[in-house]
Protein backbone atom coordinates (compact mmCIF):
# COMPACT_ATOMS: atom_id res chain seq x y z
CA UNK A 1 0.00 0.00 0.00
CA UNK A 2 1.45 3.36 -1.04
CA UNK A 3 2.15 6.25 1.33
CA UNK A 4 -0.55 8.35 -0.36
CA UNK A 5 -3.14 5.65 0.28
CA UNK A 6 -2.08 5.39 3.91
CA UNK A 7 -2.58 9.17 4.19
CA UNK A 8 -6.07 8.88 2.68
CA UNK A 9 -7.01 6.17 5.18
CA UNK A 10 -5.62 8.27 8.03
CA UNK A 11 -7.61 11.35 6.97
CA UNK A 12 -10.82 9.35 6.69
CA UNK A 13 -10.25 7.90 10.15
CA UNK A 14 -9.74 11.35 11.62
CA UNK A 15 -12.92 12.61 9.99
CA UNK A 16 -15.01 9.73 11.30
CA UNK A 17 -13.49 10.15 14.76
CA UNK A 18 -14.61 13.78 14.70
CA UNK A 19 -18.06 12.64 13.63
CA UNK A 20 -18.26 10.18 16.48
CA UNK A 21 -17.30 12.76 19.06
CA UNK A 22 -19.25 15.69 17.65
CA UNK A 23 -22.21 15.18 19.97
CA UNK A 24 -20.09 14.86 23.09
CA UNK A 25 -19.76 18.49 24.11
CA UNK A 26 -18.86 19.48 27.62
CA UNK A 27 -22.00 19.65 29.75
CA UNK A 28 -24.31 19.05 26.75
CA UNK A 29 -26.19 15.87 25.85
CA UNK A 30 -27.62 15.68 22.36
CA UNK A 31 -30.42 13.23 21.57
CA UNK A 32 -29.43 11.63 18.27
CA UNK A 33 -32.16 9.98 16.15
CA UNK A 34 -31.60 6.24 15.70
CA UNK A 35 -31.07 6.38 11.88
CA UNK A 36 -28.28 8.92 12.30
CA UNK A 37 -26.90 6.94 15.22
CA UNK A 38 -26.85 3.80 13.05
CA UNK A 39 -25.02 5.61 10.26
CA UNK A 40 -22.49 6.96 12.72
CA UNK A 41 -21.85 3.53 14.23
CA UNK A 42 -21.39 2.02 10.75
CA UNK A 43 -18.97 4.79 9.73
CA UNK A 44 -16.94 4.47 12.90
CA UNK A 45 -16.83 0.67 12.56
CA UNK A 46 -15.61 1.00 8.97
CA UNK A 47 -12.91 3.47 9.97
CA UNK A 48 -11.75 1.26 12.83
CA UNK A 49 -11.68 -1.81 10.57
CA UNK A 50 -9.69 -0.03 7.87
CA UNK A 51 -7.36 1.43 10.49
CA UNK A 52 -6.62 -1.92 12.12
CA UNK A 53 -6.28 -3.58 8.74
CA UNK A 54 -3.82 -0.93 7.59
CA UNK A 55 -1.83 -1.28 10.81
CA UNK A 56 -1.75 -5.08 10.59
CA UNK A 57 -0.74 -5.17 6.93
CA UNK A 58 1.52 -2.13 6.63
CA UNK A 59 2.78 -0.83 9.96
CA UNK A 60 3.19 -3.99 12.06
CA UNK A 61 5.36 -5.95 9.57
CA UNK A 62 7.62 -2.94 8.95
CA UNK A 63 8.29 -2.65 12.69
CA UNK A 64 10.04 -6.02 12.58
CA UNK A 65 11.65 -5.60 9.17
CA UNK A 66 8.93 -7.50 7.32
CA UNK A 67 6.89 -6.79 4.22
CA UNK A 68 3.34 -7.49 3.06
CA UNK A 69 2.53 -8.74 -0.44
CA UNK A 70 -0.68 -9.67 -2.21
CA UNK A 71 -0.96 -13.04 -3.98
CA UNK A 72 -1.67 -12.41 -7.67
CA UNK A 73 -1.88 -15.94 -9.09
CA UNK A 74 -2.99 -19.44 -8.15
CA UNK A 75 0.42 -21.09 -8.50
CA UNK A 76 0.57 -21.77 -4.74
CA UNK A 77 -3.00 -23.01 -4.25
CA UNK A 78 -4.34 -24.32 -1.97
CA UNK A 79 -1.72 -23.02 0.50
CA UNK A 80 -2.00 -19.46 -0.84
CA UNK A 81 -4.97 -18.25 -2.86
CA UNK A 82 -5.48 -15.26 -5.11
CA UNK A 83 -6.27 -12.21 -2.99
CA UNK A 84 -4.47 -13.43 0.12
CA UNK A 85 -1.96 -11.11 1.76
CA UNK A 86 1.28 -12.73 2.93
CA UNK A 87 3.62 -11.27 5.52
CA UNK A 88 7.31 -11.87 4.82
CA UNK A 89 10.29 -11.63 7.12
CA UNK A 90 13.87 -11.20 5.87
CA UNK A 91 15.93 -14.34 6.36
CA UNK A 92 19.39 -15.59 5.44
CA UNK A 93 19.73 -18.49 2.97
CA UNK A 94 21.31 -20.50 5.79
CA UNK A 95 18.04 -20.27 7.75
CA UNK A 96 15.85 -21.56 4.94
CA UNK A 97 14.64 -25.15 4.96
CA UNK A 98 12.94 -27.34 2.37
CA UNK A 99 9.20 -26.72 2.59
CA UNK A 100 9.49 -23.02 3.45
CA UNK A 101 7.56 -20.60 1.24
CA UNK A 102 9.85 -17.79 0.11
CA UNK A 103 9.60 -14.66 -2.02
CA UNK A 104 12.31 -13.90 -4.57
CA UNK A 105 12.90 -12.01 -7.80
CA UNK A 106 12.01 -13.82 -11.01
CA UNK A 107 15.19 -15.58 -12.22
CA UNK A 108 14.23 -14.69 -15.79
CA UNK A 109 14.80 -11.02 -15.02
CA UNK A 110 11.23 -9.76 -15.43
CA UNK A 111 11.49 -7.80 -12.18
CA UNK A 112 8.45 -9.58 -10.75
CA UNK A 113 8.38 -11.15 -7.30
CA UNK A 114 7.57 -14.86 -7.03
CA UNK A 115 6.36 -16.60 -3.89
CA UNK A 116 6.95 -20.37 -4.13
CA UNK A 117 7.97 -23.29 -1.95
CA UNK A 118 11.60 -24.33 -1.49
CA UNK A 119 12.31 -27.77 -2.97
CA UNK A 120 16.07 -27.78 -2.50
CA UNK A 121 18.72 -25.47 -1.07
CA UNK A 122 22.48 -26.03 -1.17
CA UNK A 123 25.21 -23.65 -0.08
CA UNK A 124 28.63 -23.99 -1.70
CA UNK A 125 31.54 -21.58 -2.18
CA UNK A 126 29.66 -18.68 -0.63
CA UNK A 127 26.60 -19.10 -2.86
CA UNK A 128 23.17 -20.50 -2.05
CA UNK A 129 21.72 -22.58 -4.89
CA UNK A 130 17.94 -22.71 -4.48
CA UNK A 131 15.27 -24.69 -6.30
CA UNK A 132 11.66 -23.58 -5.85
CA UNK A 133 8.30 -24.63 -7.26
CA UNK A 134 4.70 -23.56 -6.86
CA UNK A 135 2.42 -26.15 -5.27
CA UNK A 136 0.05 -25.74 -8.22
CA UNK A 137 2.71 -25.19 -10.92
CA UNK A 138 4.57 -27.58 -13.20
CA UNK A 139 7.86 -25.76 -13.73
CA UNK A 140 10.61 -25.23 -11.17
CA UNK A 141 12.84 -22.18 -10.69
CA UNK A 142 16.57 -22.49 -10.15
CA UNK A 143 18.28 -19.41 -8.81
CA UNK A 144 21.34 -18.36 -6.83
CA UNK A 145 21.94 -15.80 -4.13
CA UNK A 146 25.04 -14.95 -2.08
CA UNK A 147 25.09 -16.90 1.16
CA UNK A 148 25.39 -13.58 2.98
CA UNK A 149 22.30 -12.20 1.25
CA UNK A 150 18.66 -12.35 2.30
CA UNK A 151 15.17 -12.76 0.90
CA UNK A 152 11.61 -13.01 2.17
CA UNK A 153 10.09 -16.01 3.91
CA UNK A 154 6.32 -16.17 4.39
CA UNK A 155 5.45 -16.17 8.09
CA UNK A 156 1.67 -15.96 7.87
CA UNK A 157 -1.15 -15.04 5.52
CA UNK A 158 -4.36 -13.01 5.76
CA UNK A 159 -7.04 -14.58 3.52
CA UNK A 160 -8.66 -12.36 0.88
CA UNK A 161 -7.43 -9.07 2.36
CA UNK A 162 -5.71 -8.30 -0.93
CA UNK A 163 -9.07 -7.62 -2.58
CA UNK A 164 -9.63 -4.79 -0.11
CA UNK A 165 -6.14 -3.47 -0.87
CA UNK A 166 -6.91 -3.53 -4.62
CA UNK A 167 -10.17 -1.64 -4.04
CA UNK A 168 -8.47 0.95 -1.84
CA UNK A 169 -6.01 1.66 -4.66
CA UNK A 170 -8.87 2.66 -6.96
CA UNK A 171 -9.70 6.36 -7.51
CA UNK A 172 -13.31 6.02 -6.38
CA UNK A 173 -12.24 4.38 -3.13
CA UNK A 174 -9.79 7.17 -2.35
CA UNK A 175 -12.43 9.80 -3.04
CA UNK A 176 -15.01 7.89 -1.01
CA UNK A 177 -12.74 7.42 2.01
CA UNK A 178 -12.43 11.21 2.28
CA UNK A 179 -15.74 12.45 0.84
CA UNK A 180 -18.14 10.12 2.67
CA UNK A 181 -16.85 10.84 6.20
CA UNK A 182 -16.68 14.55 5.32
CA UNK A 183 -20.31 14.57 4.16
CA UNK A 184 -21.40 12.68 7.27
CA UNK A 185 -19.50 15.15 9.39
CA UNK A 186 -21.10 18.13 7.65
CA UNK A 187 -24.57 16.58 7.76
CA UNK A 188 -24.32 15.84 11.47
CA UNK A 189 -23.18 19.39 12.20
CA UNK A 190 -26.05 20.88 10.14
CA UNK A 191 -28.55 18.65 11.93
CA UNK A 192 -27.12 19.68 15.29
CA UNK A 193 -27.52 23.37 14.41
CA UNK A 194 -30.97 23.21 12.79
CA UNK A 195 -32.64 20.40 14.75
CA UNK A 196 -36.06 21.33 16.22
CA UNK A 197 -35.96 22.56 19.78
CA UNK A 198 -38.26 20.96 22.30
CA UNK A 199 -40.75 23.28 24.01
CA UNK A 200 -39.33 24.44 27.30
CA UNK A 201 -35.76 23.71 26.25
CA UNK A 202 -35.03 27.45 26.46
CA UNK A 203 -36.85 27.89 29.77
CA UNK A 204 -40.38 29.12 30.67
CA UNK A 205 -41.38 32.57 29.42
CA UNK A 206 -42.55 35.12 32.03
CA UNK A 207 -45.21 37.82 31.56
Amino acid sequence: MSKSLQLVVLLSGVQVALLAGMHLRRGVRVAVPWPLRLVRVAAVSLAIGVGFGTFGVIVAPSLVGGRSLTVMSGSMEPALRVGDVVINSRVSPTDVRVGDIVTFSDPEGTGKLITHRVRRVRIADGTAHVVTKGDNANAVERWDIPATGSFGRVEYRIPLLGFLVFWLHGPFARIGLIAVPALLLAGFELWRIWRPRRPGALGDATA
